[in-house]
């Protein structure tokens, strides 16, 4: 057994609204890889912060026995960010221009420490990530969100630290990014913890830690052991309620027939003594006797009933814990031969450009995945498509009432709350049934009255979803950018699960091949090195559920 680089001992943090996230966490971290799960909004991402140091618990204590960095799953890009800095050399790049350049301050030194082949090791991260053309001083801004997170992971990897925090680090990669990721990862020598949604990666992981508001749960295995033994825990759960259930029912029956029979026995007795004219003072007592018999049986009975209570509250809220996330259907069915969309000689403003040209027709019902590397334009077409971006040149036409979400959830006011935005979203629907649907959707009644900006990655694009399946106005169409991106995995299963029976237009981009697998896709909108290409797709086992 490897020695741990990092232990909490009883760890809690409160927020500063007084909401307590999570409280009394204990845990070992060593050379091991480790898959972080839990769902959105429970404090993954805090934890690792705390774990790295840039965030002090409330109580309890986070003791690092090693160097540890974390990578964010939001890389922070401003005008300033350039290329060395989302790599994390920028210092070490700047002491050796001052050493070479005759400078002899410790600082520098210190600084630059061991690191004196930084140059070669930005060429090589560089090459590694396709990025060769690019220099240190390239703006982060020029590129895209996948080329910003490989390029933060290559840095992340060239820091060589015991223990390496990755929260969310496929979200924006594309298929080949994410396998290279995954062969680099089985090569990292040192601990490693990944706060992960992602079946495929969490798969590669030896054991799994789930996180919940009043513990940390440790598995045993990969994401498929993780899976069978919640789904083995749900059944338990589910059990143990229904039979606590049963137990209650036929207690209170138990509890009534006593009574009955009690309220019989005292009619007849006082009856009896009547016939059998005994003196008032005999049957006072023996109504006593009776009655205080039936007051012990109430009482056993009273708290028994309160015990079963109790056990059927504690098995609801276990239930409640494990309960699957709900995604309501949509309903919107074009007919299957009307154009939903008609590009005619589109020019996009941005992307590879052989992609730059588009004429493409999407019919009622289809169901397309856009296909592509990171930066080709995927993005930028269903912007086109939504009208959010102006093509060059060329038509557009769409000719149903369609809902974007877009990556970076731009549909949604940070200043406002969840149920605001619904509301506005859904006015003819009863709030009462919108505060439902946000709770089936896993946002309770205390975070849907926040901020949009307070709510944890998971949580914004559960709202943005919210707020575009469950308008008033039925969309036809869905143009869907990442949408499985910071998801947790019963959020996931759910969206899946809608998508899959959803009966309108379908164009979705995502770099989840698991994810995609799910929604029986009719057709694949392929970026080639000759343009795109629409490629149909052979039925999948799913599409009798349509």
């Amino acid at each position: 057994m490897t020695p741990p680089y990092l232990l909490l001992d009883n760890v809690g943090y409160t927020l500063p609204d007084g909401r307590i996230l999570f409280s009394d966490l204990s845990l070992s971290l060593d050379s091991a890889r480790t898959g972080l799960v839990g769902r959105n909004g429970v404090g993954k991402s805090m934890l690792a912060r705390i774990m790295a140091g840039e965030l002090i618990p409330s109580h309890g204590r986070c003791q690092r026995l090693g160097s540890v960095r974390y990578l964010p799953q939001h890389i922070p890009i401003n005008d300033s960010t350039t290329i060395a800095s989302l790599l994390g050399i920028e210092d070490a790049l700047t002491a050796l221009q001052h050493i070479e350049a005759g400078s002899t301050d410790s600082l520098h030194f210190d600084v630059l420490a061991d690191r004196w082949d930084v140059r070669q090791q930005l060429q090589q991260a560089l090459d590694n990530t396709g990025l060769g053309h690019l220099n240190a001083h390239t703006p982060a801004q020029q590129l895209s969100g996948g080329e910003c997170m490989r390029l933060a992971l290559a840095g992340a990897l060239l820091s060589n630290v015991d223990l390496l925090i990755l929260d969310e680090p496929t979200n924006h990669l594309d298929s080949r990014s994410r396998a290279a990721l995954q062969q680099q990862l089985q090569q990292w020598p040192n601990g490693l913890l990944l706060i992960s949604h992602d079946r495929a990666l969490l798969s590669t992981v030896e054991h799994i830690i789930e996180l919940t508001p009043t513990s940390i749960q440790s598995y045993g295995g990969n994401y498929q052991f993780y899976s069978e033994q919640k789904a083995i825990a749900h059944a338990a759960a589910t059990q143990a309620l229904e039979h606590l259930q049963h137990t209650q029912k036929q207690e209170h029956k138990r509890l009534q027939m006593l009574q009955e029979r009690q309220t019989k026995r005292q009619a007849q007795g006082t009856k009896h003594g009547k016939e059998a004219n005994q003196a008032k003072i005999l049957l006072d007592r023996q109504k006593e006797r009776s009655e205080s018999s039936a007051g012990r049986i109430h009482q056993q009975q009273a708290t028994r009933l309160q015990q079963l209570g109790q056990q059927l509250q504690q098995a609801q809220q276990q239930l409640t814990q494990e309960s699957i996330t709900a995604i309501h259907a949509v309903h919107g069915a074009p007919p299957t031969q009307q154009r939903a969309v008609v590009l005619e000689e589109i020019v996009l403003p941005h992307g590879d450009q052989a992609l730059r040209s588009i004429t493409f027709t999407l019919y009622g019902r289809q169901r397309v995945a856009v296909h592509g590397p990171n930066g080709c334009g995927k993005s930028t077409l269903l912007k086109v498509i939504a009208g959010h971006v102006e093509p060059l040149s060329g038509a557009r036409q769409v000719n149903v009432p369609f809902a974007y979400l877009d990556q970076h959830l731009h549909t949604l006011d940070p200043q406002r709350t969840v149920l605001e935005q619904l509301r506005d979203a859904a006015p003819k629907t009863a709030e009462g049934n919108l505060r439902t649907r946000l709770v089936h959707l896993g946002l309770d009644s205390q975070r849907i009255l926040l901020p949009t900006a307070q709510l944890s990655g998971g949580e914004r694009i559960k709202a943005a979803l919210a707020c575009l399946l469950y308008a008033d106005e039925p969309p036809h169409l869905l143009l869907l950018d990442e949408p499985s991106n910071h998801l947790d995995l019963p959020a996931l299963h759910a969206l899946e699960h809608m998508l899959r029976h959803y009966q309108g237009s379908l164009m979705v981009v995502s770099h989840d091949s698991h994810f995609l697998d799910q929604l029986a896709l009719t057709h694949a909108l392929n970026a080639t090195n000759i343009g795109w290409q629409l490629e149909e797709l052979p039925p999948t086992q799913t599409d009798n559920l349509l």
